[in-house]
């Protein structure tokens, strides 16, 4: 599915990533964990594309998308990979249904099969009653179920998630990772997510563990 090979990344001078080589084969469930500041925000956003390393390739499906240009690359993430950031990024003037099917539009996969599966999304994460609020009228824990929603909308082959339940409370954290497991579980949905919490991890089938710039391990 994925294959990162001598991925280098530095800052200001400063060495994010040090030759960090690994592979997800299809159907995985993979879990990354590390310190603060061990890159693994960093390495997450190259192995989905939106950043480029300095130096290593990464290949998806066996193609170098250093190669793809914007455009491919775009056309990919709103086709086959799924992408949960951190901070969210919903477009504050779109509302919540809106902002859920966007990838799917754009990915010209909004059929009426994708809107029932998202209907069934949002009853399971308990989003019904929020489609027409915008995000500055939701609360940060909303923000995320709204955010894995729409990156799980049109079934891709790749789902990638930087700490998909850090904004979450306990009863809803179990509640969103026990239907990440059944995605990956029933539909072979790959899943590559960062967390800092053990429990979380254990939910993937392998985790890594990343320490100062270099897999520990």
């Amino acid at each position: 599915m994925i294959k990162a090979t001598g991925i280098e990344k530095s800052y200001n001078d400063e060495k994010v990533l040090k030759g960090i080589s690994l592979e997800v084969k299809d159907g995985e469930f993979v879990s990354i964990m590390g310190e603060s500041g061990s890159g693994k925000s960093t390495l997450l956003s190259i192995l989905g594309g939106f950043l480029m390393p300095d130096c290593g390739q990464v290949f998806w499906q066996g193609e170098d998308i250093s190669t793809f240009g914007e455009n491919r690359l775009a056309d990919v993430r709103c086709t086959d990979v799924g992408f949960v950031f951190q901070s969210f990024r919903l477009i504050p003037t779109l509302n919540v249904k809106d902002n859920m099917l966007l990838p799917a539009t754009l990915g010209k996969k909004a059929s009426k099969e994708t809107c029932d599966y998202v209907e069934e999304l949002v009853q399971e994460l308990k989003l019904d009653g929020l489609l027409k609020k915008y995000p500055t009228q939701l609360s940060g824990g909303q923000c995320q179920r709204v955010a894995i929603v729409r990156a799980l909308a049109y079934k891709p082959k790749l789902v990638i998630l930087d700490e998909p339940t850090g904004a979450l409370d306990s009863v809803m954290e179990e509640r969103v990772m026990e239907l990440l497991s059944r995605i990956n579980r029933v539909h072979g949905t790959t899943i590559i997510q960062v967390t800092h919490s053990k429990k979380v991890a254990e939910y993937g089938n392998r985790i890594i563990y990343l320490k100062d710039g270099e897999i520990d391990g």
